[in-house]
Parts: structure tokens; sequence; C-alpha cells
């Protein structure tokens, strides 16, 4: 190794045990050369074999340094310890259980370099969250966020991010010590928004995987329990100093109300649904001493509706209504359908509609009232707030809507470009209505990973919304059959997955384009020593060649029995698409199979018939299979008019209540 690495990994463990393999994986697989960077891994006086097996790694890791310290209780004293060791010129905090995507350190080192960034926050993603970090990727990579935008785009403020090391010696920046130090790593990153000069943001590169477990410690921390409350004071007290001043003023208010929102009333209200007397009042006092002290009336303004209705609910020591607002709202979930998809030059372009959608009745209901449309509440909760936060009249652009695809074995989210209107939709004559978003979304197999191809892989389809304190994600429906396609030399296949969801095979790893493309009896030509497939419903643009092969099954199989294999490739073009396939077989009738790709795909019903000349044909006993019809709008439609129905139910049942 040189003299000093471009960036050192800093890993803290404790009890890691044989997940600890994933990290070392990971820095295995690195694209940056092993000896430009180091990892430092210290132990957190673990009481087991952590510290030999973490001896074992680095003896075969020249790269590698672990040391072992005196149990404190938490990952920041370890943090710091190995911050002191490193030599790197960036250093980049990893989970002993998490894992990098292999051109993570090559492409993060170089981004940081280009854009002398003293912080760079990467595209990370999670493996329980679809949308986790995505909002602060939207605008792709971001050289100089210090200057054009705000805090908002180190969120989510987790310790994953490369750090110049001369900044955090220079401003004695560090992780606060001791036994239980939740949201440590929100400390590092506003000291370190603070004092750096040059923030970048890199979106086109996945850097970091947290994978999600059970065993995080910070959720052993609740509402429910004094030290909660304690840890919150103390985070938005530093908060509060190192933020102070005019040119820190905006940050210092968007932190704080992220917390605001987050911690207390997000927590707080769902905290109520099962807490007892004595919790809900002391929980209560603290969230209050928290408002009135870090939150003036005024930033409440900045809000969405439903988080300022749960704000004026709490002013007004209100918890009782805040239990039921807060039920009320989480019983709302977004529902997205893909009234359409098909392939044209190359793309799959989507129409689609969303809405929000209360569970088991329909979409959420709003009313109208002349020019305005407002929530419909419970009348004693309607009474306790302004008629300011029910109107949500001039709200519907406040809006923000995304599709993404994502990578269902690496979990890379990537966004699709589309044009969304929103309305309010009426339900019925009873002047209900509810927001809907229609769209048209683009997946682009060659640019859909912010400019460069998709990998080959199986790709769902999510949509994720935020609007005036709802964030909400799910998959994106569909119903219609498969459509295969030929793009400028690849195959992808647009299905419904098992779940209903939208799927794209881009690795016929699942599907298979030519399984996909329905062909039949009729568009078979046997030849000697071969056949010739061809496929009729599949979208071509340009011209493509991939290698395939046709597996011919005995009948009966037998799974010890010679399974002879014909060499081929699909071939599309302006004269159409077709499979060409060659070799020998022994005389007989199989079954047949194809692959493209990394999977293979039985035909049902085809039979392929061996002459004692080596001829081939090929039969299906149940004749010419139907082209699948596309149901175009019809089944959304249909959920869409039942729900409505429901909907109106639901408003029913809200004014009764009056």
């Amino acid at each position: 190794m040189g003299d000093r690495p471009r960036v050192s990994v800093i890993v803290p463990t404790y009890r890691t045990g044989e997940v600890f393999n994933r990290v070392v994986e990971s820095l295995d697989a690195q694209t940056l050369p092993q000896d430009e960077f180091e990892t430092i891994v210290i132990d957190d006086g673990s009481p087991d074999e952590t510290f030999a097996m973490l001896q074992r790694h680095a003896a075969a890791r020249p790269n590698m340094t672990v040391r072992r310290i005196e149990r404190s209780g938490w990952p920041s004293r370890p943090r710091n310890v190995a911050l002191e060791m490193a030599r790197g010129e960036w250093v980049l905090f990893l989970d002993h259980d998490d894992s990098l995507y292999p051109d993570a350190l090559r492409r993060g080192t170089e981004y940081a370099t280009e854009t002398h960034a003293d912080v760079l926050s990467p595209k990370e993603s999670k493996t329980s969250d679809v949308w986790w970090g995505m909002p602060a990727l939207t605008g792709g990579n971001i050289p100089d966020a210090r200057a054009t935008h705000g805090i908002d785009v180190l969120t989510p403020m987790v310790p994953h991010k490369f750090y110049r090391r001369d900044l955090l010696l220079e401003h004695g920046i560090r992780f606060p010590e001791g036994g239980r130090m939740l949201w440590e790593d929100i400390y590092l990153n506003v000291a370190a928004w603070r004092h750096a000069r040059h923030v970048a943001v890199l979106a086109d590169t996945p850097v970091y995987l947290w994978h999600s477990s059970a065993e995080n410690t910070s959720k052993t921390y609740g509402p429910r329990d004094e030290e909660f409350w304690d840890r919150l004071d103390d985070l938005c007290a530093f908060i509060d100093r190192t933020l102070d001043g005019p040119a820190f003023e905006e940050a210092r208010r968007s932190t704080l109300l992220n917390q605001y929102r987050d911690r207390v009333l997000g927590r707080f209200s769902r905290m109520l649904q099962q807490a007892a007397p004595e919790e809900t009042a002391m929980a209560l006092a603290r969230a209050r001493r928290i408002q009135e002290t870090y939150v003036p009336l005024e930033w409440e303004e900045h809000l969405g509706l439903y988080d300022r209705a749960r704000a004026v609910l709490l002013r007004a020591e209100r918890p009782d209504l805040m239990q039921r607002l807060a039920a009320i709202d989480g019983a709302v979930t977004l529902r997205a359908d893909t009234e359409r998809a098909e392939w044209v030059d190359g793309r799959l372009r989507l129409r689609l509609k969303a809405g929000l959608i209360e569970r088991g009745a329909g979409p959420v209901a709003f009313r109208r009232d002349g020019e305005r449309v407002r929530r419909i509440l419970p009348a004693d909760i309607e009474a306790a707030l302004p008629p300011a936060v029910l109107d949500v009249t001039d709200r519907l652009q406040r809006c923000e809507f995304w599709v993404g695809t994502r990578d269902r074995a690496d979990r890379v989210t990537w966004q699709l470009p589309h044009e969304p209107h929103l309305a309010f939709e009426s339900l019925d004559e009873e002047s209900l209505a509810t927001p809907v978003v229609r769209t048209r979304a683009t997946l682009d197999l060659e640019h859909a990973a912010l400019g460069a191809p998709l990998p080959k892989a199986v790709w769902d389809h999510y949509a994720a919304v935020r609007w005036e304190g709802h964030e909400l994600s799910t998959t994106l429906r569909y119903t219609g059959p498969a459509r295969a396609a030929l793009a400028e030399g690849r195959a992808a296949v647009a299905y419904r997955s098992r779940r209903d969801g939208l799927a794209v095979d881009t690795s016929g790893r699942l599907r298979n384009v030519v399984k996909d493309s329905r062909p039949t009896a009729d568009d078979v030509t046997g030849i000697t020593r071969g056949l010739v497939v061809g496929l009729p419903d599949i979208a071509i643009t340009g011209r493509t060649e991939l290698p395939a092969a046709v597996v011919l099954i005995p009948d009966p199989d037998e799974s010890d029995g010679p399974r002879p294999q014909l060499t081929g490739t699909v071939v599309g073009g302006p004269d159409g698409a077709r499979l060409e396939a060659t070799g020998t077989a022994p005389p007989g009738s199989y079954r047949v199979a194809f692959r493209v790709g990394e999977g293979e795909a039985l035909v049902s019903g085809f039979v392929a018939h061996v002459d004692g000349t080596g001829g081939f044909s090929l039969t299906r006993p149940e004749g010419r299979q139907q082209p699948e019809a596309h149901p175009a709008s019809g089944t959304v439609s249909r959920f869409w008019r039942s729900a409505i129905g429901a909907a109106r139910t639901t408003a029913q049942r809200i004014r009764s209540r009056r």
C-alpha cells in the first residue's frame, strides 16, 4: 500500500459472527485496487470468538487492520478510535453486517476528488425499503450541494458517507460516546455540514447496501421511556447550537423540523395507540417541552397539513384526539395501477393511475364545498383544528410522485421519467372527491440507470408519493399479459409477478422471450438437424442476435437421462424474429424447453420429433394458441368503480360520527 490510501473503510464490530463475511466479500470485490484503500475493524470487546475471526481475515489481507478495545456499548467509540488510526484521505463508515457495491470505493473517491468534496453523500439502498434515500437523489449527481441545495441532501443522515478525514480531525467532529447514544450519526452529519466547504451527492453509482435486521439496537428505544426523550432533547439542543447563526438558519429549521415530524408527531402519535395513562402523561409533557423549546409556531407553516393537524392537537394537549387522528391517517395507503404497458422503440411505455386508499374501504374521500376541497374527519377533531388545516384545495400541486424500478437481487432502485397530472376527481353525486395521479412513465433499458444501461436482472416496479405528511410506497400493480421485446441487442419481458406487480426480466432468469412471444406449432419449421421457431408476438427495435439453446427433454422425463441440446440464436430485425437452432439428437419424441439468458423455459404441449435421418418436426396437440388479449384498463377500472362505492360508505360512516 502507498504512503496514503485513498479511503479508509471503518467497521465497528461486536459479536459479529459469520455475517461479517458479507463485509469481507464486498471489500474483496471492489474495483478500486486493494492497495489503494485500507480497512480498519474495531471490535468493541466482544466476549466470544469475534476478535479471533477478525484476526484470521486480517492475516489474509494486507490492507486490513483489526484492534480490540474495552467494551463501550455503542458503535461511536469504535468509530472514533478507528478515525484516529485512519490514513486515508476520506473515511467511509461501514456497519459490520452491511455491504458495499463493487464500484463503491473507486467511483466514490473519484467523484469526491472531482468535486473537492469534504462530504460525499452516495446512493444507498436498504433491503427492507424500496425507496430508501431516493428523494435526495432525484436530481442526479450534485457537485456542490452547499451552493445549490439544503442540508436535506444528507438525508437519510446515516454515517455511510465519504468524509474528508482532515475535516473531521480539524474541527473535532466525532460520534458522541456512551453506552446508549441514539442517533449518533445525526450529530456527525450536522457538524460536518456546519464545517464543510463542499458537499457533493453521488446518485449515478450504487455505493452502500444496508441489510436491515431485527437486531438494530436503536429499536430498543421508544417514546414510552424517559431515556428516548432525554436523547431527543440532547439531539435537538445540539442541532440548535451547532447550526446557530443566519448562515445556517434554513439548515437548523429543516433539521429540527425533521426530528419534530418523525420523532414527536410521528412516533409519539403512534405510541398513543397502546400506551398506559402514566406513559401518555410523561410522553405528552416531554413532547410539549420539545415543541415549545425548539419549534416556533410559525415554523409549523412548513409542515404538511397532516403533520400540522397533529401539531395543533399537541399544542392543545389533546392526546386523545391525536391518537384517533393517527389511527385515521395510519389506515391510508397508496394504490398504483398499470393501465397499459407496451414496448415502443425499445422502451416500455406505461400508463399509470394512482390514488390514496383507505384500507378495507376505498379511495380516501374529501368533501367539495363550493370551490374548496376539505378533509372529512369526525366532528370533534374537525372542531379542534383551524379551517386552514382542513383545506387541501391548493395543496395538490405540492404532491411529489415517483415511479421506480428495483433490482430484485441487488436491491438498487432507479427512478423512471414520467409526466404526472394531479387532480381531485369526483367520486359520486354527494360532492366527494379524491386525489388522483395519472401519468405516463418510460422504462428505457439503455438509459434507466441515470443514463447508463440497466444491468441484466429481474426488475420490480414501485410507486411512491409524498403529500402533506403522507409518505407512502407500493408495488406497481399489473394484470396484463407478458410482453416480450428484442431491442438493439437486448431481450426483455415485462410480466405480472406472483404478487400482481409489474416486473421486467432483462436476464432471462425467470422469463423467456421465446416462450413469452407465444409461438405455436404453426410457427415452427423442422429442418434436417435443426429447428426454426418463429416468434410472432414480440416487439422488435433495431437488430438483435442472442445466443440460445433448444433443450430436448425425453418424454417421459428421466431425471438422469440425456437431454440433447441444439445450439441456436435468437434473431430480431426488420423481417421479424425467430430462433434458429441446429444440432443432433437420437430418434424419438421430446418435450421442448428454450434457453435465452440465464433461465430455461419449458413450453407446455410442444413435442419435438426426431426421425431416423436426423430431421426435426414439432407438434402441439392442443392446436394453435390464441394470442392473449390485452385487458387495457378493464380490470383496473372495475377496481376503481367498486372502490368508489366503498369510499361513499366510508364518508357516510365518518359523517355519522358527528
